[in-house]
């Protein structure tokens, strides 16, 4: 299902082992990881994939039923929120402004994220939040 492309992260097999014995692994605190849903994309996908090919990531296209909230997502990882605001900035022209309701809905339910515009945005993996609290309350590294 997920397709990934750009640098090696190499941070989440550690982390995700340390998750499943309930502890919070510190790869997490630094885990910032941003969302574009495709539907919001300006350009064709293979052509923004292209741009940010050097940026760890991977990318799914949904199938049914998902496929009636959301087309897919492709997903960024920064090691930090300055890394990842400098990134938006250099992408936000290839990024439309708005995002339909019920998209941007899916991700705040499932996914609990924060938004710039059509862009979102999390630190650690949406299932950290239940055994770790709210990832806004998180410490900062």
């Amino acid at each position: 299902m997920w397709k990934y492309f750009g640098k090696e992260w190499g941070k989440c097999e550690e982390c995700w082992l340390a998750y499943k014995n309930g502890v919070q692994h510190e790869n997490s605190l630094n885990c910032y990881k941003l969302g574009i849903p495709i539907s919001s994309l300006k350009i064709p996908l293979n052509e923004f994939l292209e741009i940010v090919k050097d940026i760890p990531g991977k990318y799914g296209i949904f199938g049914f039923p998902l496929s009636l909230l959301t087309k897919g997502v492709i997903i960024f990882y920064f090691n930090n929120e300055e890394e990842m605001m400098n990134f938006i900035n250099k992408i936000e022209r290839y990024v439309k402004d708005d995002l339909p309701l019920k998209e941007k809905k899916f991700f705040d339910i499932f996914v609990n994220v924060n938004w710039i515009k059509s862009i979102n945005w999390r630190r650690g993996c949406p299932e950290y939040d239940k055994k770790f609290g709210d990832w806004r309350n998180w410490k900062k590294k």
